[in-house]
């Protein structure tokens, strides 16, 4: 297949990128300017994803769409309308394969019971705008001709990249280094390692069925001061708390987000696709590089 991947310098994107090209596919992906990086054998389609006519061009001769890409800002709600109007507008009649990025965020917290694709959705502010775009897609499915396809990835971590490092690399302190988390670090992240998650995308655009939804995290969530405290042992830095509404000058809404405590389980991927995650753990991870 020839797929199109929006986004393909981001984290998620491009392990898309490297799992469907290492599975024999085509890959043109999108990038902001010429001087964004891509993975090998990609073809690089500089595009406005706002704009709905670079769109229609970037659709135009490809067998299916996948789409990673985010403003990562007060924009991100626009972009995703913009590029799910696009792509259902091209696709629609053709059973094209469209796989949507959502997020695990949609079901806020989740108390000790792992949810699962049909969990209720609690979204935190930051990605209230998402179950309305989750529900055109639901719809475009059964009405319009276009595989739909939704997967909602945990927190992403791997090769250094993601807001892991951000949130929890070392800073300077009148203490000397420290390692913050929001409030006491109690609370647990679900999460999926980018190339896991990546091969996760790939079986979905090639076989998933219209209208399917699947959650991309490890079944095991880790608990963030757990993190916290493998980054500052090896930097031997100290592992403090930081206060929410401190953290919210520099995070704004993005604090709520962080601060959910999930548990999930992918075994709906895993049965129906055939899915298995095999890249180290975030622990694991944090404690070798």
């Amino acid at each position: 297949m020839r797929v199109l991947v929006t986004g393909v310098s981001g984290t998620i994107g491009s392990a898309v990128a490297r799992a469907l090209t290492g599975r024999g596919h085509t890959v043109v992906g999108t990038v902001t300017g010429t001087d964004r990086p891509v993975p090998d054998d990609v073809e690089p389609l500089v595009a406005d994803l706002f704009d709905p006519r670079a769109l229609t061009v970037a659709l135009s001769g490809v067998d299916a769409a996948v789409h990673t890409a985010s403003s990562n800002d007060e924009r991100s709600a626009e972009l995703d309308n913009t590029v799910v109007t696009a792509v259902l507008a091209a696709f629609e009649g053709t059973g094209k394969g469209f796989v949507y990025t959502s997020g695990l965020w949609l079901h806020g917290n989740t108390g000790d019971t792992p949810v699962t694709e049909q969990s209720p959705f609690d979204p935190p502010m930051v990605v209230a705008w998402r179950p309305a775009v989750e529900e055109l897609l639901e719809r475009a499915a059964a009405e319009r001709g276009v595989r739909t396809v939704r997967i909602r990835p945990g927190l992403v971590y791997g090769g250094g990249r993601g807001y892991v490092p951000m949130l929890l690399s070392p800073q300077d302190s009148a203490e000397g280094q420290v390692v913050r988390h929001f409030g006491d670090g109690s609370n647990r992240w679900s999460v999926i390692h980018a190339d896991d998650l990546g091969e996760l995308y790939a079986l979905a655009t090639e076989s998933a069925p219209a209208g399917a939804v699947y959650l991309g995290t490890l079944d095991e969530s880790v608990r963030v001061r757990d993190a916290a405290r493998v980054v500052a042992e090896k930097s031997g830095a100290a592992v403090r708390d930081w206060d929410p509404e401190e953290a919210r000058q520099y995070w704004s809404v993005m604090v709520d987000a962080f601060l959910l405590d999930q548990v999930a389980t992918s075994a709906k991927a895993a049965k129906e696709l055939g899915w298995t995650p095999t890249q180290p753990t975030l622990l694991a991870e944090l404690a070798a590089n």
